[in-house]
């Protein structure tokens, strides 16, 4: 579901890091680059997570603690990529903490507290509501199950 909009959203080489088996990650579940006006290019990493991020003590069944991301995020700021386009390594200039549920307020300023200066302007957060706004803005038709057939509205019982 990701590929397609950040491909959408004019990224590069958008690439699944690692292996079914999840070695060689290094806490990136994506990789990608954009190309600046300027033709400087900056290369992003993306940590994806199923369910709401929330910065209880204890990852539930939906949930995932903000302590494990805090370590993904560490890894994927600080292990090089190799670009086979450039035929060089190099270092993630940006990560994107993705989650298919919400992001709570106390999970982004929990991160944000552990990590330093530097590192946090490299954080972006992105949860359910931005990735579907981001469907909307690029036209892109939303993936099947994007909404829950609760969330449907019934044409035949509007109110008016």
């Amino acid at each position: 579901m990701l590929l397609p909009l950040f491909r959408q959203l004019g990224f590069h080489r958008v690439t699944a890091a690692g292996h079914k088996d999840k070695a060689l990650e290094y806490g990136k579940d994506l990789w990608m680059k954009f190309t600046l006006p300027t033709q400087h290019v900056l290369y992003f990493g993306i940590q994806a997570k199923k369910g709401k991020l929330d910065a209880s003590g204890v990852s539930k069944a939906a949930n995932v603690n903000v302590a494990e991301i805090h370590s993904q995020a560490t890894m994927m700021l600080g292990h090089e990529i190799f670009d086979p386009e450039i035929g060089k390594r190099v270092f993630v200039d940006h990560a994107f903490i993705v989650a298919g549920g919400a992001i709570t307020k106390a999970a982004r300023n929990w991160l944000g507290n552990k990590l330093d200066a530097s590192k946090r302007s490299q954080i972006m957060f992105t949860d359910r509501d931005d990735v579907l706004n981001l469907f909307v803005v690029t036209n892109l038709p939303l993936p099947s199950g994007a909404f829950s057939e609760t969330e449907l509205v019934d044409d035949d019982n509007l109110p008016f």
